[in-house]
């Protein structure tokens, strides 16, 4: 058994699995005992600063804290027990050089009785062990001093489970072990072995499984030659940014821009970015979700179509009043140069003082049909009313804008 782990899954739910528990451990007050702070969510032997790990705000995945886990400090996360279902569980984990970790899963746990199914050694060295497994001590490499990630996918419907750890697959096995152990998940229980127990736990996460970058909508809308893109995450694992590309005319997909994701949350996400000065055409987006390790996924695509201008329009500068600078934005339409033999119209954009002396000249060339933004720089001019000027065949199209220094 192997699970296809899509862990972002960008693509348009209506509803999907609904995540049961998230900390990062931001709310808390550094250099207290969690447990103290939280005991609901976290147990341990309550305010106990001997066996209660304190929150640390030394190492952070995400924000400024973490949990450390040192000797003999103890604290259980219970999972309310769980018998049917796909589950997972997800944190990361950071140890440094000279240091070690250890974390278990319980399949029976108090009031019910004691029942180890999996153990988990995070020896010094960045060598591990697993232990309550099929096979054990199964080994596996860590990475000191960097996070990493640990996952743990447990399919109680089909008594299966796999643990990964930075995307390699570390074992898959049969959760009961051949009926020795319940057919539950019931706790996660961190614990500080030894005295060179450091390790240090951020972004914990327990679901229904897949955990995905769950994109719950991407569109695009048009106006006058601008696209803006618009998309909303229900969850988010590890997502470091959205990489935007755009497609044209048959070209590959390219990059236009980027924009932060929101690490890991369990609270709606809204995202937005705008593609300006396009031409008319045809044009397909798609968003690239980078992980926090460099692992990727595609969404779908959303296509719109930017309409061929009809008319000539020379718009209102913006700003206007400004001081120093201004842009002027202006359509040349396709219908009057757009043939077999012609495809471009000669354009001249010219400014003016109230003389009718000529000041600058802003374009002066033969365009195809589009939307244009010209930048107008007035910084070695005096205040005052300037006119500009747009010709294009038979069109001409004059306006008034004021500078004031």
């Amino acid at each position: 058994m192997k699970y296809l782990r899509i862990i972002i899954c960008l693509v348009i739910y209506t509803s999907y699995s609904t995540a049961q528990f998230f900390d990062n451990f931001e709310t808390y007050i550094s250099g207290q005992p969690l447990v103290c702070q939280n005991p609901i969510d976290w147990i341990s032997i309550p305010c106990d600063p001997t066996l209660d790990p304190f929150i640390s705000s030394n190492y952070a995945l995400s924000g400024t804290n973490s949990v450390v886990m040192v000797q003999n400090n103890d604290v259980v996360k219970l999972l309310g027990n769980q018998n049917s279902g796909l589950r997972y569980i997800n944190f990361n984990i950071y140890i440094p050089n000279g240091k070690a970790g250890y974390f278990n899963i319980w399949s029976g746990y108090p009031p019910d009785p004691i029942e180890l199914a999996l153990e988990c050694y995070l020896d010094v060295g960045g060598v591990g062990h697993l232990m309550n497994v099929p096979g054990a001590p199964i080994q596996f490499v860590y990475q000191n001093n960097s996070w990493f990630r640990l996952e743990l996918i447990v399919d109680l419907n089909l008594d299966q489970s796999e643990l990964w750890i930075d995307n390699v697959l570390i074992l898959s096995w049969q959760w009961t072990q051949g009926g020795t152990n319940t057919l539950r998940l019931a706790a996660n229980e961190f614990f500080g072995v030894t005295a060179n127990n450091e390790m240090y736990i951020d972004d914990y996460w327990f679901a229904d499984y897949p955990v995905p970058v769950e994109l719950t909508s991407f569109t695009a809308i048009e106006n006058n030659g601008i696209v803006e893109l618009n998309w909303e995450t229900a969850t988010e694992v590890n997502n470091r940014m959205f990489e935007i590309q755009r497609q044209s005319r048959g070209t590959e997909f390219f990059t236009i821009g980027f924009v932060n994701g929101h690490g890991t949350t369990t609270e709606p996400q809204f995202y937005s970015f705008t593609d300006e000065s396009l031409q008319h055409g045809k044009y397909q987006y798609r968003l690239k979700q980078i992980d926090l390790d460099g692992s990727y996924e595609y969404s779908s695509i959303v296509e719109i179509v930017i309409e061929t201008p009809k008319e000539f329009s020379l718009e209102q500068n913006y700003p206007n009043p400004f001081n120093p600078s201004t842009r002027i934005e202006f359509i040349v339409p396709a219908n009057v140069i757009e043939s077999e033999t012609k495809k471009f119209q000669l354009v001249t954009l010219k400014v003016y003082d109230v003389l009718g002396n000529e000041i600058a000249t802003l374009v002066n060339e033969e365009k195809p049909a589009g939307s244009y933004d010209v930048k107008f720089d007035a910084s070695q001019l005096s205040s005052g009313i300037y006119f500009y000027k747009l010709k294009a065949g038979s069109f001409v199209g004059t306006k008034k804008m004021l500078l004031l220094k």
